[in-house]
């Protein structure tokens, strides 16, 4: 059901060109206001009403979560199982069509954040419903062999999705050479082509942090990451042993440890004001090489407070850091440390550049990535002949009736399944007459 039909009152006769269905990709369900996704579709929203107020989005959700409550949404409970490659494999078919309400609603743009279901989605709604959308999508967590522990994946049906869409963003340059790499094994080379120009890398914005300030005069590193043999995390334990053998002036501060393995380590955890505030303390931060090639949220986030940050020399961490990133080499690595704590003044100007790098990817310059994918994607539309003699029925009847639903134009043309209403919509918000609302057409 959706919660809002009875909770929520909102400007129901504000004009929107543009009804976008989210799909989810939930990872992280003890939490939601923590989970990826939730965080990078709040900043999205929020950013994209700044500089747009034509969009209405219905998302999907597995219970109603508060950070992506905006006058412009609304949610509808889809039951997801917890275990995300459970959640790959999940497509609920009948609450979909049911809640979707596709008589009454219409859908410009599906934006999937699980490509694994968009061969599905398209299929439930092209075979099953009058609504062709567009289908874009952002890919946050592919399963790829490489870093993968348990035997079977969804990867081949990752790929097939990702072929329906007309762009999908993903973190960095590196994952999608990733998801290149892997499909040669499956897709041909036409679709590997297709494939190449599908993805492209969506670099997320930077969250404006809320924190008081703390003293960066200890010497704190932090690992802000999840203490992971995929994060690498065994490798940085080793070196973190080698510099306390060297020294013992420093503790290593890992906030999603769930107990602290050495005598140097702390697991002390926060709000998210007081992790914020904490993190300006620390004196350096670690990015040790990864398998994923991902982007490195912990890492933003410790920069955006004046953290410098030390990252494996890889491509992907130079797409994400720029200038801003002290990076090393394996073997280096303690040395490098060391100078990094033996001489405060060399800290500090890497903080400054971290404070720089900051003010060059807050989301309200990052949002125009995303803004572009609607704009290029709105320009492929279907839109009906000016010879259409249904078309100008309805016109008139819109005219004549000042307001009606969807549902209302569908019962006067006798209109069912078989005739897509999607090229009728997208003409209908080209006439300077016609005002497209959450779910009606108005004379304006």
């Amino acid at each position: 059901m959706n919660i809002n039909q009875f909770t929520d009152i909102k400007d129901y006769d504000k004009e929107y060109k543009y009804n976008i269905l989210v799909y989810p990709n939930i990872t992280y369900q003890k939490d939601l206001e923590k989970d990826s996704y939730v965080v990078v579709l709040g900043n999205i929203i929020r950013e994209l009403n700044k500089i747009r107020g034509d969009i209405y989005w219905t998302i999907l959700s597995p219970i109603q979560i508060d950070s992506l409550e905006f006058d412009n949404t609304e949610q509808i409970i889809l039951p997801l199982p917890s275990y995300p490659n459970a959640m790959r494999t999940h497509f609920d078919f009948k609450t979909i069509m049911r809640e979707i309400d596709w008589k009454k609603k219409h859908y410009d743009i599906v934006y999937t954040h699980l490509p694994e279901h968009a061969l599905q989605l398209k299929n439930l709604l092209y075979n099953n419903t009058n609504i062709n959308p567009k289908f874009i999508g952002y890919t946050h967590w592919t399963e790829f062999p490489e870093i993968t522990n348990y035997e079977m994946t969804m990867m081949d049906v990752n790929f097939l999705g990702l072929l329906e869409m007309e762009r999908c963003g993903i973190n960095t340059q590196g994952q999608k050479n990733l998801i290149l790499k892997n499909a040669k094994k499956s897709l041909n080379k036409e679709s590997l082509i297709r494939l190449d120009e599908i993805i492209v890398p969506q670099y997320l914005g930077w969250e404006i942090p809320k924190y008081d300030k703390q003293s960066s005069d200890k010497k704190i590193i932090v690992y802000n990451h999840r203490p992971h043999t995929y994060k690498n995390w065994p490798w940085v334990l080793k070196q973190m042993d080698k510099l306390w053998e060297q020294r013992q002036d420093f503790e290593l501060w890992v906030p999603l440890a769930d107990t602290n393995e050495r005598e140097y380590m702390t697991n002390d955890k926060y709000d998210r004001f007081g992790y914020f505030s904490k993190l300006s303390s620390c004196y350096v931060g670690i990015c040790a090489k990864q398998k994923y090639g991902g982007w490195a949220i912990s890492a933003t986030d410790g920069m955006s407070v004046g953290v410098p940050y030390m990252f494996s020399d890889d491509d992907y961490y130079h797409e994400l850091a720029g200038d801003a990133g002290i990076y090393y080499d394996e073997d280096a690595f303690v040395d490098k440390l060391n100078n990094l704590l033996d001489i405060p003044d060399v800290r500090d100007e890497w903080s400054v550049k971290s404070l720089q790098r900051f003010e060059k990817c807050k989301w309200e310059k990052a949002i125009n990535q995303f803004n572009d994918m609607l704009d290029e994607t709105t320009d492929k539309f279907n839109i009906i002949g000016d010879k259409s003699e249904s078309y100008k029925k309805i016109l008139d009847y819109i005219h004549q009736k000042k307001s009606v639903s969807k549902g209302d134009i569908l019962e006067y043309m006798g209109w069912g399944v078989r005739i897509s209403f999607t090229p009728y919509r997208n003409k209908l918000r080209n006439e300077s007459t016609i005002k497209l609302t959450k779910d009606r057409y108005e004379i304006k």
